[in-house]
């Protein structure tokens, strides 16, 4: 659990220089670890790549309900006549 705390910190640029430094020795004495920091870094990349996903499919269903549903016609067209100027 502290080898996760202290890759995770690192990988995210929250690590101490005291952390760095005594992960580079936890590297020295265990080269499996950079795996663990490679798949670490991976996992947090997937992540993000979802929430970004996620985020586009939550805007794409806010605005469909504000440009087709009838009762918020006058706020779809106060938007467009803002981009008519």
């Amino acid at each position: 659990m502290n080898n996760l705390k202290l890759v995770d910190d690192h990988v995210l640029g929250l690590a101490t220089p005291q952390d760095n430094l005594l992960l580079e020795a936890k590297l020295i004495l265990n080269p499996a670890l950079s795996d663990d920091i490679y798949w670490h870094k991976h996992t947090l990349t997937l992540v993000q790549q979802y929430g970004r996903k996620q985020l586009r499919a939550d805007i794409a269903a806010v605005h469909n309900q504000l440009f087709t549903r009838p009762e918020h016609l006058s706020f779809r067209q106060s938007i467009l006549r803002f981009f008519k100027r």
